[in-house]
């Protein structure tokens, strides 16, 4: 039996998920390539730090939770 790879979709529906990941990562890369707002990474990770030092020392310490993530992931696939 012939394996399924992602170069080698076996299915119409896996093409049509492929080819909307490659349509998204085309869109996003549009408009990375047109952001005004670039910054250099030193000074965006500067800022990830700084709002990491904002949250409340209690939620930092609590285990990750994923599960609201997934939830909010797929309340918001709809709008795919």
């Amino acid at each position: 039996m012939k394996q399924k790879s992602p170069s080698n979709p076996r299915t119409k529906a896996d093409k049509t998920k492929i080819q909307k990941h490659i349509d998204a990562l085309r869109r996003f890369n549009k408009w990375e390539a047109n952001r005004a707002d670039k910054m250099p990474d030193n000074q965006s990770l500067a800022v990830v730090f700084e709002l990491y030092e904002l949250v409340p020392e209690a939620a930092r310490q609590r285990p990750v939770d994923t599960q609201g993530i997934i939830k909010m992931h797929k309340a918001l696939a709809c709008l795919k």
